[in-house]
């Protein structure tokens, strides 16, 4: 008697998680299909009975993980946006590209720089160094130029303009006293490096802050499309290619674009 009811338990707990595999296999057809699909279109894709698929669809609509549009198409419900923004927003940056990063400094032989914008500016917070050592003093927590270097030109392109210009103005006052030929001097300039950086997708420096070093840098963004990291990529300047749509930039472009799309980052299509 207590193994038929044992067998019994073990058939309902069963039924049930088969129950909700069958929900998570529409939910995940309507997520590829694109949403907005009938119910002919979601039965096929899963090769399941559409009264069977609409006894489904109808507990889905009532969680508010599905619902229905005025014209009778199911699509995704506002909860699982709901789910995906708790999920994306635990995310952590650095800790998702820290692979990512390593794969660019091993396939680019080049150096490897991670910046966040912090109180003071452009703040390293990781560096990998290439095969080909360059002896630069860089370690996290170290502040670059956001005038004149790759990292900063990121953060300058993408920010808020109310975030660096108080950065930005103290800067120029800075390097007016420097004479630096490559330094911006007023804020046209810099205005037109920023317009540069965003129509290129790219920032690029050759011996600005340091006269033997090229870079480049790129930009990460999170699920709600706002910059939260500045990837650069540097080396040698008798070397280092720092042409637009040289390997450098493509192999840049590709793990920046990575890190993006893993934090939830959804690409305007052009």
């Amino acid at each position: 008697m207590d193994k038929a009811k044992t067998d019994r338990e073990l058939k309902a707990t069963r039924g049930g998680v088969q129950s909700v595999e069958v929900g998570m296999r529409l939910l995940k057809a309507l997520s590829e299909i694109g949403g907005r699909a009938t119910l002919n279109e979601l039965s096929t894709a899963l090769a399941m009975h559409p009264a069977k698929a609409h006894r489904y669809l109808v507990s889905l609509v009532e969680s508010g993980f599905v619902k229905r549009t005025a014209h009778g198409l199911y699509d995704l419900g506002p909860y699982v946006l709901e789910l995906a923004t708790a999920y994306l927003s635990r995310l952590d940056p650095t800790s998702i590209a820290s692979p990512i990063v390593e794969k660019l400094c091993a396939d680019s032989n080049e150096g490897v720089i991670l910046c966040v914008w912090g109180s003071a500016g452009t703040t390293v917070i990781r560096w990998l160094q290439s095969r080909r050592p360059i002896s630069v003093g860089i370690r996290p927590g170290a502040v670059f130029s956001t005038t004149m270097s790759a990292a900063g030109r990121i953060f300058l392109a993408y920010l808020p303009r109310e975030l660096t210009l108080p950065v930005v103005q103290a800067e120029l006052t800075h390097l007016a006293t420097e004479g630096n030929p490559l330094a911006p001097k007023s804020i046209l300039e810099v205005e037109r490096i920023k317009e540069e950086t965003r129509q290129q997708g790219l920032a690029r420096v050759s011996g600005h802050s340091v006269e033997y070093v090229s870079a480049l840098g790129a930009p990460v963004f999170d699920y709600r499309g706002d910059l939260v990291l500045s990837l650069v990529l540097f080396g040698f300047k008798s070397s280092f290619d720092i042409s637009w749509d040289g390997r450098n930039a493509r192999l840049l472009k590709a793990a920046a674009g990575d890190i993006s799309s893993k934090l939830g980052y959804l690409a305007e299509k052009e």
